[in-house]
């Protein structure tokens, strides 16, 4: 009897403890984590030590942003960070809100993420920041991420106005310069209106969307980082005066806005070189223009959001990067004498280094002194003239030679009788010569648009006056 009695309790207990754990079983679901809960503005307001920050995001707007369903990240300062700030900058509404916004950013970034090398994380200010987890811009961060259930939070100790650009900065504090004298009279719309241009010119205002050179060289865009160089006063007449004589144009001031231009579109480079570590050449972004940053020439050096700017007084560089040969392949002609007549653009092999070229091929057209026309700019400096033209198709020789006509001359000449400003000796096309063949020297009164014609033989003898080139090269002699 006793034994029957234990075993029925025992069968009880076993069906009592099953019942308890499928219970909670079937409750398990409703089993939750409290934390990631909270908003991002619920966090900031129930942190005292984020009180300031609470009422800077409220006065703002920007409460509303970090209280949405989607994710961001929020770098925060906490209140002894704005006991620092000016109350000024504070005060100003747009200045308030560009420092806030560059407290917040899109998606989430946790410090694992830039534990090997530091992120660069666009903010609602429009600039980028650089985080690598401990620090933000420089900024050692005090508390790391605090999960929110739409980001992370991070607090620090310092608030930090955002910074400026390159442009910026040249704006800021150099408006006076010579430097942006000049970029403030490249506007890229030819038809802005005149009063609107003076009135931007009297302004120190540039605005990059209207402007050459920001269309060309962004100095004020925050999605790269680079070098850039501000020339003083000083170092920007030393550079006028040293191309002065490459750039003279028919007025003086054609040929000051051409050596300003040419000043100016080479002061950007690619990445961001620290003091201490400045290559011994660099190169800018537009032409490859090789400089020599010394830093004996450095007045000062300043980070900015998109890299670092330096202030120097001299520039070196290497003056054969700038007032570059020139290369005209011969199939890339613009018009030639007598459009009726065929040509062939041949495709060809250089048995002494096995690479391919191009070139082109005029023969049996029956007309003497047939020519092919060339536009090119040059500078007003002494050139070496080459050609490369390989004949491989016929057993004899023939002779071709080149002129030279400033373009306005040559646009309203008639092409059957062009008085050509400069000519070269003809010169003969040997067998199977595949290198260059110096032609003689050509000097332009003036830097601007020459036309450059390449002209057969003045005969009408088939295969006596056969054009062919693979390409003209004039190469200038530099002091």
């Amino acid at each position: 009897m006793k034994i029957y009695r234990l075993t029925i309790s025992l069968i009880l207990m076993l069906l009592v403890m099953y019942s308890c754990r499928k219970d909670q079983w079937d409750k398990r679901e409703l089993v939750t984590d409290t934390s990631g809960t909270e908003t991002l503005l619920d966090l900031i307001k129930a942190d005292t030590g984020l009180s300031e920050f609470a009422k800077y995001l409220e006065k703002t707007g920007y409460d509303k942003t970090v209280a949405s369903s989607k994710t961001f990240t929020v770098w925060a300062p906490d209140n002894e960070a704005f006991r620092a700030v000016d109350p000024g900058y504070l005060e100003d509404s747009t200045s308030l809100k560009l420092m806030i916004g560059n407290c917040i950013a899109n998606q989430t970034f946790y410090t694992k993420e830039a534990k090997d090398s530091a992120i660069r994380i666009r903010t609602y200010s429009g600039k980028r920041v650089l985080f690598t987890g401990d620090s933000l811009n420089d900024i050692a961060l005090i508390k790391k991420d605090i999960h929110a259930k739409n980001g992370v939070l991070f607090t620090m100790g310092s608030a930090f106005k955002p910074q400026d650009n390159a442009f910026e900065y040249l704006r800021d504090n150099y408006s006076n310069s010579l430097l942006f004298g000049y970029l403030k009279t490249l506007f890229y719309s030819s038809n802005i209106d005149s009063l609107y241009r003076d009135s931007l010119k009297t302004a120190n205002a540039i605005i990059p969307s209207l402007n050459t050179y920001m269309r060309k060289v962004n100095i004020n865009s925050e999605d790269s980082l680079m070098t850039y160089i501000i020339l003083t006063d000083q170092a920007y007449k030393t550079e006028m005066f040293k191309l002065a004589s490459y750039f003279m144009d028919s007025t003086l001031e054609i040929s000051d806005s051409l050596r300003g231009w040419n000043i100016v579109k080479d002061l950007a480079i690619n990445g961001v070189y620290e003091p201490g570590s400045i290559p011994n050449t660099l190169y800018s972004t537009k032409d490859s223009l090789a400089i020599h940053l010394n830093s004996s020439q450095i007045v000062k050096s300043v980070k900015v959001s998109n890299g670092i700017v330096y202030v120097v007084n001299s520039l070196d560089y290497d003056l054969a990067t700038k007032i570059k040969p020139v290369t005209i392949e011969g199939e890339r002609f613009f018009d030639r004498l007598d459009n009726t007549k065929s040509y062939s653009i041949r495709k060809r092999r250089d048995p002494s280094t096995d690479s391919i070229f191009h070139d082109l091929l005029i023969e049996n057209f029956g007309i003497s002194s047939y020519w092919v026309r060339y536009p090119v700019t040059l500078n007003a400096v002494t050139y070496k003239v080459y050609w490369r033209a390989v004949n491989d198709f016929q057993t004899g020789t023939f002779p071709m030679m080149l002129a030279l006509n400033h373009h306005i001359d040559t646009a309203f000449a008639d092409p059957k009788n062009i008085p050509f400003d400069f000519t070269l000796p003809y010169t003969n096309v040997d067998l199977l010569n595949y290198n260059d063949v110096y032609i003689g020297e050509f000097t332009p009164a003036k830097h601007g648009l020459e036309d450059l014609f390449l002209i057969g033989n003045n005969v009408t003898s088939n295969g006596k006056n056969t054009i062919v080139c693979d390409y003209i090269k004039l190469v200038p002699v530099l002091n």
